[in-house]
Formats: C-alpha cells, sequence, structure tokens
C-alpha cells in the first residue's frame, strides 16, 4: 500500500490544484492520498500511516514538507523502520531529490512507484541517513552565511544557478563596502562548537553547515564526503572575512574542492553548537529564528526510490 502525503501549499499543487486528482487516479485502489496543511495533520496522517502498515510513503511537495513529514513520521514510528520513502517533486527548489539524484516529473515518479509495488517493475533504493537538528529531523543544516545568502536568494524574482551567481556577485560588489558587507553577511557568529565531544579552537564563525547530502541547494555541493559512509553526517565551520567567503563560495558553484586553512571540515556522529547570542539557522532551505543551542546528530537511515 502506498500512502501520499500531499501539501496543497506546495508549488506545484497550488499552481494546479487538479493535480492532486490526478495522483488519486495514479493510485487507483494501490494507495491513499491525505491533504495537510498543518504539522499536527502530518501527525496524525503518520499514525494513520503506521496503522494501516503501508509500504511506501510518498511525499507530494518540495523540502520543507519532506522535513516537517520526516520529523513527524520519525518520531511516530519511534525506532522502528520507516516505509520506503517515493519523492514526488511537489516544490519550488526540490534540493533533497536532485542532490539524491531523484528526476522525473511527479506524476511519472507515481506511476512507477505503482508498478513496482504491483510487481510490474523492480525499484532502485538511494539510501542515505537523515540529520536530527534538535526536535527535527533534515538532511541540510546551515548558520551564517548560508542563512543570509538564502534570504537573498529568495527575494525577487527568478530561481535557478544563474540567480545564485547574480545573487553571489552582488555580494561580492558589496564587500567594497567593508561594514556595509559585514552587516548583511559576514558577521560572525560567537559560538563554542562540540563535535563528538571536543571542542574545535575557533570562537568564531562566519558559516556552519552540516548535510547528510552532497547537494545543498543553490547549486552549491561543499559537502562531497556526505552520504559516503553511513552513520555520519559532513560538518563544515568557517572564518573568514567577506571576499574570502565569496571567492570560496564561487568555487563551490564552479565544482571546485574546497580548501582553506580558515574552515574545519570534518565527518561526525554529533555536534553541540553554543551560541553566544540569538542567531537564526536553516533546516533544508526553511529559516528558523533566533537560536541559542542546537544539538546535531546522525539521524536513522532513510530509504528513498530512485527514479530517472
Amino acid at each position: 500500500m502506498i500512502g501520499v502525503v500531499s501539501n496543497p501549499r506546495a508549488r506545484k499543487n497550488a499552481a494546479d490544484p487538479a493535480r492532486i486528482e490526478r495522483l488519486r487516479r495514479i493510485l487507483d485502489n494501490e494507495g491513499v492520498v491525505r491533504e495537510t496543511r498543518t504539522f499536527e495533520e502530518i501527525a496524525d496522517i503518520a499514525w494513520e500511516f503506521r496503522r494501516s502498515e503501508i509500504d511506501i510513503l510518498a511525499i507530494d511537495g518540495g523540502d520543507g514538507t519532506l522535513h516537517h513529514t520526516l520529523t513527524a513520521f520519525i518520531r511516530v514510528y519511534s525506532g522502528a523502520d520507516l516505509p520506503l520513502i517515493a519523492l514526488l517533486r511537489g516544490g519550488t527548489m526540490n534540493t533533497i531529490a536532485n542532490s539524491l539524484g531523484i528526476k522525473g516529473l511527479s506524476e511519472v515518479i507515481l506511476q512507477q512507484t505503482v508498478r513496482g509495488i504491483k510487481g510490474w517493475a523492480s525499484l532502485e533504493v538511494v539510501r542515505t541517513n537523515a540529520l536530527g537538528v534538535n526536535d527535527r529531523y533534515g538532511f541540510i543544516f546551515g548558520m551564517g552565511f548560508p542563512v543570509n545568502l538564502l534570504n537573498a536568494y529568495y527575494r525577487g524574482q527568478g530561481r535557478g544557478r544563474w540567480k545564485t551567481v547574480r545573487v553571489l556577485l552582488k555580494i561580492l560588489l558589496s564587500t567594497l563596502d567593508r561594514e556595509s558587507a559585514e552587516n548583511n553577511f559576514f558577521r560572525p557568529l560567537e559560538a563554542d562548537i562540540w563535535l563528538d565531544g571536543e571542542k574545535l579552537p575557533m570562537g568564531r564563525y562566519t558559516a556552519i553547515l552540516g548535510s547528510t547530502v552532497k547537494g545543498v541547494g543553490l547549486g552549491f555541493k561543499p559537502t562531497r564526503w556526505a552520504g559516503e559512509k553511513e552513520g555520519l553526517f559532513q560538518i563544515l565551520c568557517l572564518n573568514m572575512g567577506p571576499k574570502r567567503m565569496v571567492m570560496n563560495a564561487l568555487k563551490v558553484l564552479l565544482a571546485m574542492e574546497l580548501r582553506d586553512e580558515r574552515l574545519f571540515n570534518s565527518m561526525a556522529t554529533r555536534s553541540v553548537i553554543s551560541l553566544k547570542k540569538a542567531t537564526d539557522m536553516q533546516i533544508d532551505g526553511e529559516i528558523f529564528r533566533n537560536q541559542r543551542e542546537i544539538r546535531l546528530r546522525i539521524g536513522p537511515a532513510i530509504q528513498f526510490i530512485k527514479t530517472a
């Protein structure tokens, strides 16, 4: 049985309200679709799907829908294995699906999944760990420059790789005014960071990034080791000035390896970040305000259906 969690506010559903009905028709008698608008509704659906012993959880929405749905299901399943997950790519950016190599139109992905559950086709699976961030689960965490870059990217029209390049070039030009650049994008975070119980020597950071997937959005793939070894996440901690930070960001965008003496790059199972002042963080592209302490930990292994 396939259980579909659909976010009617996701970009593709908002633009095409009839889309959810098409997904229902594709499912036929092989599953059910549940629409959700709140986290509480997702939790109720998780309990329903666990009682029904669904085989596949299909998530119809973007990265935010995935992270909220995953959080609810991990809590409800409470250590038990989650069902296989099919990502229907219903969002704006679909960063996690892209990073895992999951491609195709939503309807085609669901059709392939239905064929698989009927035994008419084999289903390829890709596996990676979730990343626990305090009481939530996602795959990508960031503070400092990653959050500021997202805020700049979300402003105005357009999306995609070239929008990212334009934003970075605009930030690079802003570094000519050192005070403005540091205030807007590069103000260091004062924080104590522990990785697997060991405290890092630096106390100031312009960027902190943790991930269990290689692609972290906006065309960036700085966490090249992420996902290569199950049970670990990659974490990058940087303390760089404006020009150096932007030049390194451009290197990553051009698929060049990130190397710098002001970069701490490691694999870990857990981390504690204690901030001197409340600071915003992001999980899978969603921004959470005024955080003082963040606890990162490796989450359960998740199996995704991979479509081409």
